[in-house]
């Protein structure tokens, strides 16, 4: 699977300006991205991964190549980080920090314009639509939870932290902390 794996990457990394580097990763470090990137694939899907299928969905296929920028940052290849979160946005106008913390299960629908800034934090199972914006303020920046549905247009910045199993509204703009169970519009 890892080299279908690096195949798909490089003939997708063709269709941009970036040139990201498959085997700057072991292939321990690839089994461990296909491990957790199963789970936000099942949020799309119902079947067992099939990498063929990841480029149907932007944000299915934005996730995938902030979970590979993620393990190349956490292992200090910044450079390498940037190319494969710099392919992913190119192919698909979401755009994922690879420093942001993001848990198992993302699923972003319909996400052009989708912003989840740099060191922000997703808890698992988080849903986001499109045009959302998740970011810095006065220096802070935002911390999600876990099961947290955002609607489009939403901008989520700051310092603050947004309860468990919360609802934002579509439109809505958040600079101040909710607990859990919120519905926020």
């Amino acid at each position: 699977m890892i080299e279908n794996l690096k195949e798909i990457i490089r003939e997708l990394g063709n269709k941009s300006i970036f040139n990201p580097d498959c085997n700057s990763l072991s292939n321990q470090e690839w089994n461990e991205i296909i491990e957790l990137f199963s789970y936000d694939y099942q949020r799309y899907y119902s079947d067992s991964l099939d990498i063929y299928k990841v480029k149907y969905f932007p944000g299915l296929l934005a996730t995938f190549f902030y979970r590979i920028a993620r393990k190349l940052f956490l292992k200090g290849d910044e450079i390498n980080a940037l190319e494969f979160s710099s392919v992913g946005f190119s192919l698909t106008a979401i755009e994922i920090y690879f420093s942001a913390e993001i848990g198992k299960g993302l699923k972003i629908n319909h996400g052009i314009g989708t912003v989840i800034g740099s060191r922000t934090i997703l808890g698992d199972n988080v849903l986001l639509h499109h045009a959302v914006t998740i970011g810095e303020k006065n220096g802070g920046r935002a911390k999600i939870g876990n099961n947290v549905i955002i609607y489009p247009g939403s901008i989520i910045v700051g310092d603050i932290y947004i309860g468990e199993n919360s609802i934002i509204g579509a439109n809505v703009f958040v600079d101040k902390s909710y607990p859990e169970k919120s519905k926020i519009y």
